[in-house]
């Protein structure tokens, strides 16, 4: 039985070599060129001159109505800046809380109307009409005897300037009608 698996074995493997090598197939001999006669010199002919094709530009993206994917979310141009509210640059404490961290404590009424708002952290900023707040570069446009008005300029999603007026009111204590 080994003598029958071993002499298969050794079959396949003369089989698998002959296959490998080409078996009994001679190779094709290279053409061989015949050298022009010395007394005969043949024209060459000319080569014909391909047309050169221009250079096609790749399609450019073009964003329209929507924004563009590639570009970051805040406004990286300087004229973009005061819209996208960058803080750390350069801007008032003021303008790097957010609207949530203020809240009214008192009114001054007179000439020109002044407001005491305070932050979480008990710190107090007097405001008048035209003061940057908040992060998104909102503007104190009225102050009445019991609330501020900030008009506020910000970028949505999609890249479009909205507008949005937030009133900060003042606290009423409690007991009091």
């Amino acid at each position: 039985m080994t003598r029958v698996l071993t002499s298969l074995f050794v079959l396949c493997l003369l089989m698998s070599a002959a296959s490998c090598t080409g078996g009994s197939q001679a190779p094709a001999p290279a053409p061989v060129k015949k050298a022009p006669a010395a007394g005969k010199v043949e024209a060459e002919k000319p080569v014909p001159v391909l047309e050169q094709v221009e250079e096609q530009k790749p399609p450019e993206y073009q964003v329209v109505g929507v924004r563009d994917p590639f570009q970051p979310f805040a406004g990286l141009k300087p004229a973009e800046s005061m819209i996208s509210g960058e803080i750390g640059k350069g801007v008032d404490p003021l303008q790097q809380l957010s609207l949530a961290q203020l809240y009214l404590v008192g009114v001054i009424m007179g000439k020109q109307n002044k407001a005491l708002l305070q932050d979480t952290t008990g710190l107090g900023y007097i405001v008048h009409e035209g003061t940057l707040i908040g992060e998104n570069n909102g503007v104190v446009t009225k102050i009445t005897k019991d609330s501020v008005t900030v008009k506020q300029h910000f970028k949505d999603y999609m890249g479009r300037v909205s507008t949005r007026e937030v009133v900060l009111a003042l606290r009423k204590e409690e007991g009091v009608k």
